[in-house]
C-alpha cells in the first residue's frame, strides 16, 4: 500500500515578483518540509530558514507545525512600516 501524498502551495510574494509552487510531501511532513521542498530559500537567499515567519491562510504558523492536504504555506517578509502610523500621517 503506497503512502498517501499531500499537495502543499508554497507561496512568496516580492512588491514585483511573485513565487508560487506545489510540492508533494509524505503525511506526518511541516510546515518546514514544504520550505525545503519547494527551493525557494536558493532562488531568495535573503530569506534566513530559521527566521522565516509563515503562515497558512492567514493564521501564523511554525516550521515544525504539521501539514494537512491542500494547506497553503505562506512565507511572510517583514513589515517595513508600521500601518498605524502611515493612517496617522495620512490623517494630518
Amino acid at each position: 500500500m503506497s503512502e498517501k501524498k499531500l499537495k502543499i502551495e508554497v507561496v512568496y510574494a516580492l512588491s514585483r515578483r511573485q513565487f508560487v509552487t506545489e510540492v508533494a510531501l509524505d503525511e506526518g511532513s511541516t510546515f518546514g518540509d514544504a520550505v525545503r521542498k519547494s527551493c525557494v530559500l536558493e532562488l531568495f537567499p535573503e530569506l534566513v530558514y530559521d527566521e522565516l515567519k509563515i503562515g497558512s491562510y492567514g493564521k501564523i504558523k511554525k516550521l515544525d507545525d504539521p501539514l494537512t492536504e491542500f494547506d497553503r504555506v505562506e512565507i511572510y517578509r517583514p513589515v517595513v512600516a508600521d500601518i498605524r502610523n502611515v493612517m496617522r500621517r495620512k490623517k494630518e
